[in-house]
């Protein structure tokens, strides 16, 4: 019995990782701006962490363009036949 799957079905991990690090951008740009940016640290690292994410986008979709997430992933697993046989000592 074999599994098979298309390499497409690995993005939706990648999408929930993607949107709870949205949602957490999103929600410290809206604590810096309903209770004020009281210091410039909090400012810089706010600014740092968003762009480090959309550094890290970027570079991601530069690095998985090519690939054809359509193509299947069978997997299957090891039968008796397949595998050879262990040599005796």
């Amino acid at each position: 019995m074999s599994v098979t799957f298309t390499l497409g079905l690995a993005l939706i991990p990648y999408a929930l990782v993607l949107l709870f690090v949205i949602g957490y951008g999103i929600f410290a740009v809206y604590h810096l701006v309903h209770y004020g940016a009281t210091t410039g640290l909090s400012f810089t690292i706010t600014f740092a962490y968003l762009a480090g994410t959309i550094f890290i986008l970027f570079f991601t979709w530069q690095a998985l363009n090519g690939v054809d997430w359509r193509q299947p992933v069978t997997f299957s697993p090891p039968t008796s036949l397949s595998m050879p046989a262990a040599p005796l000592p």
